[in-house]
């Protein structure tokens, strides 16, 4: 009989980044890095979001793979009080327009980011790497952070970005990108540790090819070893563009941050660490809250012990961002982009909660509904797609293994 846990984890890690393509992102941020210092701008840039908290999977477009997007943060040595967000956007940019390595690779001026895109990095996959140049947080600013109930390990992180309004009108946009990550990091740690030092000899070994003849498995940076939290989010995140592709219902995808924060959230004090119970674990957490629809109290919750992950005050949706109060992840978000929303998750409930591999035809087709028939047979072998399954093909093949670890 198939183990679920190892199938969930090798669909995972067939939706991740792979080893290859993370040192390329690496090697590139830290090499534009180093540029701007040779013209004379200090600035440090480090990554945010799927590839700050290690929850990246491929994109799709129109239901087919797409190439990855890698979001970074480029924090100028600025005093927010001494400088102004034209100058901070676009002295990155002016460089990067300039010079003759970054500018064939240069989109056009985004509201709050740079954008170079690498196309066919390796055998037909590319990714795109957006640049947010920002400065640090002012003093005061961060005092309002740790007012508003911020701890102050994660308030001292938050930067200002630059926000083109309109032509040649910039303003700044507080955000925390690092905080974010401290805060996950916080969370994801126990997970993390839990048999860590399997997890990452079972990793050396399975990738041996990537390293070199001479090389250990504490070579493996870290970064690559993914906790059953994280691939929880993963997955979660692939069914969700599955979902909603096959619902029609693209533009009411909720944004990964949400995904991302209500896991961690919910995960905080589950009893599981398995990647099979933590998944239907999580998603049943977020269906617990569909009570908000007709106006219920959440069934996990208690007048006497509220969690409130997800609220609506005033008719209106909210999800806060857990280190800055006044950032509601679910703004957009009207009844019907709710309703979707739980829709989608007791989907999960119904396609991954319920199946098990005893029945192993049922059990192999609910993954496919759940992930595409691709990223499965591509994660446990070749199988038949099910009527209505969706591919999610990629045109590109597969990534040739390098060494970019581990002596000569």
């Amino acid at each position: 009989m198939r183990n679920k846990n190892q199938d969930l984890e090798k669909i995972a890690i067939s939706l991740d980044i792979t080893p290859t393509m993370y040192q390329y992102a690496v090697d590139r941020y830290n090499g534009m890095a180093s540029f701007l210092q040779g013209k004379g701008v200090s600035a440090e840039i480090y990554p945010q979001g799927s590839f700050r908290t290690g929850t990246v999977v491929r994109p799709m477009k129109d239901g087919r793979e797409a190439d990855y997007d890698i979001d970074l943060v480029c924090e100028l040595a600025l005093r927010k009080e001494a400088t102004a967000p034209c100058f901070v956007k676009n002295i990155v940019g002016d460089l990067l327009k300039n010079d003759g390595v970054y500018a064939p690779k240069l989109r056009p001026e985004e509201n709050r980011c740079w954008t170079l895109d690498y196309a066919d990095v390796s055998d037909g996959i590319g990714l795109s790497m957006d640049v947010v140049p920002c400065v640090h947080e002012s003093d005061n600013g961060m005092m309002l952070l740790r007012i508003k109930g911020v701890p102050p390990e994660y308030a001292n992180e938050a930067v200002e970005i630059t926000d083109r309004i309109s032509a040649g009108h910039y303003e700044w946009l507080p955000s925390n990108p690092s905080g974010y990550g401290k805060w996950f990091d916080d969370i994801n740690r126990r997970f993390m540790e839990h048999n860590f030092r399997e997890r990452k000899a079972r990793f050396f070994t399975e990738n041996r090819n990537l390293f070199a003849a001479n090389a250990k498995v504490e070579e493996v940076p870290d970064a690559l070893i993914k906790s059953s939290l994280q691939r929880t989010i993963q997955l979660l995140k692939r069914h969700r563009d599955i979902f909603y592709y096959r619902a029609k219902a693209w533009d009411k995808r909720p944004i990964s941050a949400i995904i991302v924060t209500l896991s961690a959230l919910i995960a905080k004090n589950s009893p599981y660490l398995n990647l099979d119970d933590l998944l239907p674990y999580v998603a049943n957490g977020m269906a617990d809250y569909a009570e908000l629809l007709q106006g219920r109290r959440p069934r996990n919750e208690t007048a006497a012990a509220p969690k409130s992950y997800i609220r609506r005050e005033m008719q209106k949706w909210v999800i806060r961002n857990p280190v800055n109060p006044d950032d509601n992840f679910a703004d957009t978000w009207d009844d019907d982009t709710a309703a979707m929303f739980f829709k989608w998750v007791s989907a999960v409930e119904d396609e991954l909660g319920h199946s098990t591999p005893i029945e192993e035809r049922k059990y192999i087709t609910s993954l496919q509904r759940a992930f595409g028939s691709s990223a499965v047979e591509k994660a446990i072998g070749p199988i038949a797609a099910a009527p209505g399954i969706i591919t999610s093909q990629s045109t590109s093949k597969p990534i040739s293994p390098t060494r970019p670890w581990g002596g000569e």
